[in-house]
């Protein structure tokens, strides 16, 4: 099945994991399972993302890990350059905006971190996407943001954050798809 297909009949069944009842207590186990694991508890560099439409909600991990003293960088795209994404440090909420494709990103005010210093065993990356396969393969949106992201820091930790009904095996894969190393799901964190 090509990636438009599929893209459609998953964005279908997350709308019903979101309307469903179980929701947020999915997203509520998913995130338990990141801080508790040892990638996250070792990490110093939390690169998350602001959770829009129906992606899973990582708040509670960006708080905790301000709360732990790490840095917590968030993602601005490139209004100029196709696919580009560069990620900034955030001291708290108050320092999202409303930015690109209607996503939260952050402000003008905050500090670019340079891809060679993330591009370390101590950056942890939170990888969101429509699905995943069983291989850690993504299915995005059709911008490859993130595949050129984790193609510059090869070092650093990526970790996909899934349903666990939204693997799939259908997920054609492209030469410059890039897979993530763990996937995290509402059951628990699998190295890939």
């Amino acid at each position: 099945m090509d990636k438009k297909n599929l893209r459609k009949i998953l964005t279908e069944k997350r709308k019903i994991l979101y309307a469903g009842s179980e929701f947020a207590t999915y997203c509520f186990n998913i995130q338990n399972n990141i801080i508790s694991h040892t990638l996250f508890q070792s990490a110093k560099i939390i690169c998350t993302y602001a959770p829009t439409r129906t992606e899973i909600d990582v708040n509670f991990i960006a708080q905790t890990a301000w709360n732990q003293q790490k840095t917590v960088l968030y993602p601005r795209c490139s209004q100029n350059e196709k696919g580009q994404m560069d990620f900034y440090k955030c001291n708290d909420f108050s320092d999202l905006e409303q930015g690109a494709y209607n996503i939260l990103e952050p402000k003008n005010t905050c500090m670019l971190y340079p891809e060679n210093v993330l591009n370390s065993p101590d950056t942890l990356v939170l990888v969101p996407a429509l699905a995943y396969s069983r291989q850690g393969y993504r299915l995005g949106y059709g911008q490859g943001f993130y595949d050129r992201f984790l193609a510059k820091i090869p070092l650093a930790v990526s970790v996909g954050i899934t349903f666990s009904a939204l693997i799939s095996h259908d997920i054609c894969i492209e030469p410059w798809d890039r897979a993530v190393q763990y996937l995290a799901t509402e059951n628990d964190i699998q190295k890939l």
